[in-house]
């Protein structure tokens, strides 16, 4: 299913024709992220091959980011260009029709045709979760973190108060991946704990390589008293990735949203 068999005469994807915009949910534990990869399975390919086989042309499909192996997402945005006039109701029906059962479109429309998944998004809404209690269930064991240890919620929410507005977010940036520059502007950061589980929420318009897995570990340390929050309020300027906690694991983190 990951092949991409191309349906066209020149092999080459689709300039112009309608653009269609889709909205994607998946369980991503089978998965080596959002980007195609060669000799790994990934959403990308897995949904262009799809594609490709309903409408007969190669495809290029854009994803509103790229996520990491093993997260998962409620509302990745994506869009392509296509000559087929294939109605979008339809296109979803026969699209999920192609596609493992952990992987599903939500939703498909037309959209403007400079519209572009990546570039035209102003923010995007993660959530990362834990679970604190001594055991873990084991419907919750693909999408929470289990960490069963005493942490100080408050103080762990006085923390994620401080990384929200515009920093540089080098120390919170997996090392060696930042090529362009490191400040982004967090618009939100909270937590909430319902129970055992615990939600740290972010929202930014734009997000580091592992920057809200580095932010949950870290605020797990603030939690445990590992970290003084005197040394977590001068990681913006240390930028320094060993300055700041663990990165916690890819199958906490869940994309809930794109926003336009």
């Amino acid at each position: 299913m990951q092949s991409r068999k191309q349906g066209d005469q020149t092999g080459q994807p689709i300039v112009g024709g309608r653009n269609i915009r889709l909205t994607l949910a998946f369980d991503g534990t089978a998965y080596r992220g959002w980007q195609i990869q060669k000799d790994a399975p990934t959403i990308q390919g897995l949904v262009s091959s799809a594609l490709e086989r309903i409408t007969g042309a190669a495809v290029s499909l854009t994803g509103s980011g790229r996520t990491d192996a093993g997260t998962h997402a409620r509302g990745l945005v994506a869009n392509f260009h296509t000559l087929s006039r294939i109605p979008p109701g339809r296109l979803v029906r026969a699209v999920n029709s192609l596609l493992p059962r952990d992987i599903r479109v939500l939703r498909a429309r037309a959209a403007p045709p400079g519209f572009h998944a990546r570039r035209s998004a102003r923010s995007k809404v993660y959530r990362y979760q834990v679970y604190l209690g001594k055991i873990l269930a084991p419907h919750l064991l693909r999408e929470y973190f289990h960490y069963p240890y005493p942490v100080d919620v408050p103080r762990m929410r006085r923390a994620a108060g401080l990384l929200e507005g515009e920093h540089d977010f080098a120390s919170y940036a997996k090392t060696g991946s930042a090529v362009g520059g490191t400040v982004r502007r967090i618009g939100r950061c909270d937590l909430t704990l319902r129970g055992r589980r615990l939600h740290l929420t972010v929202e930014g318009n734009g997000f580091l390589h592992h920057m809200v897995r580095n932010m949950a570990g870290t605020l797990l340390e603030v939690g445990r008293g590992a970290m003084p929050l005197e040394d977590f309020a001068l990681l913006f300027e240390k930028r320094d990735r060993r300055s700041a906690g663990f990165t916690a694991p890819a199958h906490g983190l869940v994309l809930l949203k794109v926003r336009y």
